[in-house]
């Protein structure tokens, strides 16, 4: 295991940096949704920085911890959605820091509707540092979505095999920039990508991941093997392939079919790429199978095509299956509307492209 690098008392530093961002100030008030494995530095820091800024903060505990595995559509609100009082202090809120994954909770969507703002900290202390918003990040997101929100045909290439078609434009877009400044806004410390949603039942091809392709949820392992996935009509229709991958990834999409009718496991969700130039393309490879220390890192990764399948729920659509996978590839080109905006893995769009802040990381 990798001890964090980060002198736990420059936390509270971060805290404010990030805090700022979020146009916290005098009078704002604050609430922490924390749960039984939330970091005690963290709410420390947390309430050290609110103070500095003149804030109210206090936190909401609930009674048991977040189960990394089951990020997809649930993340607390089974514990929430039952305490009315919770989810009044929640709306009543300016800013909630949470501290586990809960984008597809009512209680969260409810509360943003009203102007209520979510910063989700799922990250660890070294990776809140590093990945902290550098300048021209939130406009290089900015201008991503809207682009794929305006755009209305998606496709994806590789040398590898991969040759994909999604129509866009009936589900939405969300973006994620690392701080949480405007009233609804849900975003996540670290966060630097975009998600649209295909159309439902609009997208064909093939999606070939390779050797080096990372797998970030429900697993955190490294593509091993070739992996070849046949996509009809917006349903994985054939998973092929030799090795352990291809077997795990069946099971899991089996074990969460509803009957031998149900497709929702094998659907395709939100697609998008990462764009935060200090992120580290191989921190899988770094800390291992530490969910912590990876969930924002390999989807920030400027290029990286992020595939997924299972819920579209948080873009407007009906399917809440939890069968959820992450899936970063690696040296795709992605054109929208006939426009290449990465080639070979690499942003080639001068207006997403940011200024490195950070040192490069290499191992050792």
């Amino acid at each position: 295991m990798n001890a964090p690098d980060l002198n736990p008392f420059k936390l509270t530093t971060l805290f404010v940096q990030e805090l700022e961002m979020c146009r916290v100030k005098p009078g704002t008030r604050i609430v922490l949704i924390t749960d039984l494995k939330t970091s005690h530095d963290y709410v420390s820091a947390a309430f050290a920085a609110a103070e500095q800024l003149g804030a109210s903060i206090y936190e909401i505990k609930i009674s048991r911890p977040f189960n990394n595995n089951m990020i997809a559509s649930q993340g607390g609100g089974d514990t929430i959605a039952g305490l009315p009082e919770v989810i009044a202090a929640v709306e009543a809120a300016d800013l909630v820091l949470v501290f586990h994954v809960a984008l597809g909770s009512d209680w969260l969507q409810n509360a943003r509707k009203r102007g209520t703002r979510f910063l989700l900290i799922i990250d660890g202390p070294d990776e809140l540092e590093r990945l902290m918003s550098p300048p021209g990040l939130k406009e290089a997101v900015t201008y991503a979505g809207e682009l794929a929100r305006r755009s209305r045909e998606m496709v994806v290439t590789s040398p590898a095999g991969t040759d994909f078609r999604a129509q866009l434009g009936k589900l939405g877009t969300v973006i994620q920039y690392g701080y949480a400044d405007e009233p609804g806004v849900v975003d996540t410390w670290g966060g630097a990508h975009f998600s649209t949603w295909p159309n439902p039942g609009e997208s064909e091809g093939t999606i070939v991941l390779q050797p080096g392709d990372y797998w970030i949820l429900p697993y955190v392992r490294v593509f091993e093997d070739e992996v070849r996935l046949t996509i009809e009509k917006g349903v994985i229709r054939k998973i092929e392939g030799r090795g352990a991958d291809r077997r795990i990834m069946e099971r899991f999409l089996q074990e969460h079919r509803r009957g031998p009718q149900d497709t929702d496991p094998y659907c395709v969700s939100h697609l998008g790429w990462g764009l935060n130039p200090n992120s580290i393309i191989d921190q899988v490879t770094l800390v291992g199978n530490q969910i912590h220390r990876i969930a924002s890192h390999t989807r920030a990764w400027p290029g990286v095509f992020l595939f997924s399948t299972g819920p579209d729920d948080q873009g407007g659509g009906n399917n809440r299956n939890p069968a959820h996978l992450d899936l970063p590839m690696f040296g795709c080109s992605v054109a929208l509307d006939g426009r290449t905006v990465i080639e070979n893995g690499q942003i080639v769009d001068p207006r997403m492209i940011v200024k490195q802040t950070a040192p490069l990381r290499v191992a050792g």
